[in-house]
């Protein structure tokens, strides 16, 4: 008697306990809406990176020695063009940046005031062409994968 009465409370206890070793399947489309829900769109793991940025140890530094380098490259281009002015100019032209996926720079608008367009007709084809003297660009970096990434950029422009 003991020993049926063992035996069946060993097989209810197996048959009740492999209901809770039951797997709840998950559906592909939950587990990537779960994964997209912890992913900031507007964020890069790695900025944007130029030759000498990308072995600096901070991810603040780098992204400043890459603002530095674009804006030394526009410096130094329109550094070679000879203006003559009556009056000084100080203004910011703003850039609308994009580096693609594979490295390459594009300037998607231009902002430039009116007054400064007047005294300059020839900037923003100038600007266009400082862009062919760029060094290599690495792309920004998004969960290991290369992505397009856009941004704002001011131009100082200063003539005493």
């Amino acid at each position: 008697m003991k020993t049926r009465f063992l035996l069946m409370f060993s097989i209810l206890a197996i048959f009740s306990g492999c209901r809770d070793m039951e797997t709840k399947k998950v559906s592909s489309e939950t587990v990537l809406a779960e994964e997209l829900k912890g992913i900031d769109m507007k964020e890069v793991d790695e900025y944007p990176s130029l030759v000498g940025c990308d072995s600096l140890p901070e991810r603040a530094a780098r992204r400043s020695c890459f603002e530095r380098g674009l804006s030394h490259n526009f410096q130094r281009y329109l550094a070679t063009k000879i203006l003559v002015f009556s009056d000084p100019i100080r203004d910011t032209i703003w850039l609308d940046l994009s580096i693609t996926a594979s490295g390459e720079a594009e300037i998607n608008a231009i902002k430039i005031s009116d007054s400064l367009e007047q005294q300059i007709p020839e900037m923003k084809q100038w600007l266009h062409q400082s862009m062919d003297s760029l060094p290599k660009i690495y792309p920004a970096i998004k969960r290991g994968i290369p992505v397009r990434t856009a941004f704002k950029m001011p131009v100082v422009i200063k003539v005493e």
